[in-house]
């Protein structure tokens, strides 16, 4: 997940920051789903979840699978994952400048709630979050 997410993510993460959803424990906060295609790791989701919602942390595709539908499959997954823990909102944050992970979230019910100014890191300066959610 860490090389992964070195590879596609304009800020990735630290493997501290990864850290909670490699070894879970029961009743943790943290969850992850791995996404394979014939055998290859595709991708990942992983969320965290806050009394009756979830945030979606970070979701992340390999380049030779992007445009592919495994974002798509990936996520409704989640979503999945989330309803049946019996969760009922999910939240989460996307560059505004992402136009695919954009274009993902909202075919996929989810709605901008906000908007947090100078949220992302660039090499341009900073870049804002668009806060976004759906019912589950």
């Amino acid at each position: 997940m860490l090389a992964l997410d070195g590879a596609v993510a304009v800020s990735p993460w630290s493997e501290q920051a990864l850290s909670p959803y490699f070894s879970p424990s029961p009743g943790d906060t943290h969850r992850a789903l791995v996404l394979e295609v014939a055998g290859e790791f595709a991708g990942f989701l992983v969320y965290t979840r806050l009394l009756d919602e979830a945030s979606i942390d970070n979701l992340a595709i390999a380049p030779g699978y992007q445009g592919r539908g495994c974002g798509k499959v990936l996520l409704a997954a989640g979503l999945e994952d989330m309803a049946a823990a019996g969760l009922v909102r999910c939240l989460l944050d996307v560059r505004k400048s992402n136009l695919a992970a954009r274009a993902l979230y909202e075919n996929n019910g989810f709605v901008v709630d906000g908007i947090r100014p100078r949220y992302y890191n660039t090499a341009q300066g900073r870049e804002d979050a668009l806060l976004m959610s759906r019912r589950l």
